[in-house]
């Protein structure tokens, strides 16, 4: 797995778990759509929405690992897709990250997801 792309899929994770609003905004594109499936319906956010909803949800312990899993990366010059799971709050999720290489430094683009129903 090339480094820079896992490490920037685990801050990811670990910005969301304890809704690290900074980090959120370091690691995505201001552009970025955050789509999926949600309970039933379809959402389609801004990041500043998406961000939003991740503070209004109570964060877990600090001391608490984040449940992921990097399922797979597809790279191919300076694009990447990741497909990962994670738990958020309790609830389960399969995600595609779409990934662009600007600066040097890769940053999420788009998030697409799915909320499983378990």
């Amino acid at each position: 797995m090339p480094g820079s792309i896992s490490e920037t899929v685990v801050d990811y994770v670990n910005a969301m778990t304890f809704a690290d609003e900074d980090r959120l905004r370091e690691l995505f594109d201001p552009r970025a759509a955050i789509v999926g499936n949600y309970q039933g319906g379809i959402e389609w956010l801004s990041l500043s929405d998406f961000i939003d909803q991740i503070k209004s949800v109570d964060s877990p312990s600090p001391d608490q690992e984040p449940d992921y899993e990097i399922l797979g990366i597809d790279t191919a010059g300076e694009t990447a897709s990741v497909k990962l799971r994670d738990s958020f709050a309790g609830a389960n999720f399969t995600n595609y990250l779409s990934l662009l290489q600007i600066d040097g430094k890769w940053l999420i683009v788009h998030k697409l997801y799915y909320l499983h129903d378990e």
